[in-house]
């Protein structure tokens, strides 16, 4: 057991230090990054360390690496740091509340602009598209089973993700989902046990993909966004493309949680922020409005 030495409380630059050093694994990098010297670095992660009680990093012939404790603290820490640059409004990310849903606004780093508008789980029975609405049947009577014959229905137009320590993981892609139809089967297939993360897009966007995913995850439930955003097609240039996205809560047949991702191409949004916007001219082929049935 690694006994705490320090009572103090953690600070900003400890979480950055710690956060900055697990991405390069390397001091002379983190220090160029953070602007900091190595004995400031090794200060901040040794300190965060004491406080923790337990080490986050173990070095190896020289090269630093996390500790199975550090890997299972740095999505905390992440976390953490993304809602003090949120609050501070030092992040690319730009979020709001109304009425207790939520609202996102995230800007690359090409100045493209993302948005996000949670809607209320009602609206997929009073007005939800036709494979929506079924899928929110099938998941009901499936009673949040994955492996329910009422889940089969819905498979082959969703995303099925499994958390692990180091991120969500794709479990299964369909191939009629909205990630296939815009990516590629050939690439959607190759994505089957890979971490969600693993192309390194950064802390904001993953947020703003995929924030919500671990409260529907852990509680169970049901969450609708619409969301407009900006995704290379088949490998080329980012291009617009519009669509509502219904998150729900499973359990695998081992009584671990899972998570269902219902993604809906479609020019049907409403999101306040793009009212004025030019909505994205989508291929016919893959607007998804018209599927009525789940055969």
């Amino acid at each position: 057991m690694y006994q705490s030495k320090n009572n103090s409380g953690v600070t900003v630059a400890m979480l950055r230090a710690f956060v900055c050093m697990s991405r390069n694994l390397n001091l002379s990098k983190t220090c160029a990054e953070l602007g900091a010297t190595r004995q400031t670095v090794r200060r901040h992660i040794n300190d965060l360390e004491a406080i923790r009680g337990e080490k986050l990093f173990e070095v190896v012939d020289r090269q630093y690496h996390l500790t199975p404790e550090g890997k299972d603290s740095l999505g905390d820490a992440k976390s953490l740091l993304l809602q003090l640059d949120l609050w501070a409004g030092q992040s690319s990310l730009k979020k709001n509340s109304s009425h207790g849903l939520e609202k996102f606004q995230y800007t690359d780093e090409n100045g493209l602009m993302f948005f996000s508008q949670q809607h209320s789980v009602s609206q997929v029975a009073l007005r939800g598209l036709p494979l929506m609405r079924k899928a929110f049947v099938a998941w009901g009577n499936a009673e949040t089973r994955i492996e329910h014959e009422q889940m089969e229905l819905i498979r082959p137009y969703s995303l099925l993700y499994r958390m692990s320590p180091a991120g969500w993981v794709f479990v299964d892609v369909g191939s009629e989902s909205a990630y296939a139809k815009w990516f590629g089967w050939a690439w959607s297939k190759s994505a089957i046990g890979k971490l969600m993360n693993e192309d390194d897009v950064g802390d904001e966007y993953n947020e703003f993909i995929a924030g919500a995913y671990s409260r529907i995850y852990e509680e169970g439930g049901v969450r609708l966004d619409h969301i407009y955003a900006y995704l290379a097609k088949d490998g080329g240039e980012p291009l617009p493309v519009t669509f509502q996205r219904l998150l729900l809560g499973c359990v695998f047949p081992d009584g671990t949680p899972g998570l269902s991702v219902l993604a809906i191409i479609t020019d049907q949004v409403d999101i306040d922020a793009v009212k004025d916007i030019e909505p994205p001219d989508l291929p016919e082929h893959i607007v998804m409005d018209s599927l009525r049935d789940l055969t």
